[in-house]
């Protein structure tokens, strides 16, 4: 059964882990290489991470294993938007609900803080721009460099408008 809760600062380096893990596969599908394994900097910016009280760390856990994270910034509120700084799953466990579950976690986050969800994706990763695409998330326009030669592109989540309840009018 897959658990949803916040990371513990001692899971830093299994999350660092993870996370190259994941990263490798969809770069290499986008013709870039990075590291399968992460090296002592890449772990402590993780720890960091966990660390960071303007970030939300949330793991997927299979009984113990973690097979999941999601990473939200929350420094951003003033602005009523909540950026999603990563969702990233054990590759074999893609396609199995996992990162659905996470992003459906991120979608209440931003919901709750009646903020626009801002994430940016790799145009080279297009299982991630289906996935995206697929939760209701749509492009903005933006962009930024990243490796490769190939840009991030800024994708938005609007917050679900709160119908009025039978009977009433909307103001």
């Amino acid at each position: 059964m897959l658990h949803i809760r916040s990371a513990d600062p001692g899971e830093a380096d299994a999350l660092a882990e993870l996370h190259a893990r994941s990263r490798a596969v969809y770069y290499r599908a986008g013709g870039h290489d990075v590291a399968t394994h992460p090296d002592e900097g890449y772990r402590e910016g993780w720890r960091k991470l966990v660390g960071d009280s303007r970030i939300i760390v949330l793991v997927a856990a299979s009984d113990d294993e973690l097979v999941g994270v999601l990473t939200v910034d929350v420094g951003t509120s003033y602005r009523k938007r909540v950026r999603l700084t990563g969702i990233f799953v054990e590759p074999g466990q893609w396609s199995t609900g996992v990162g659905s579950t996470l992003m459906a976690r991120f979608i209440a986050i931003a919901r709750d803080a009646d903020a626009v969800g801002e994430v940016d994706v790799w145009e080279r990763n297009s299982r991630a721009i289906r996935f995206y695409e697929r939760h209701g998330w749509t492009r903005d326009g933006t962009s930024r460099p990243g490796p490769a030669g190939a840009a991030y592109l800024g994708y938005v989540h609007l917050p679900t408008p709160v119908s009025a309840p039978p009977g009433t009018r909307g103001g």
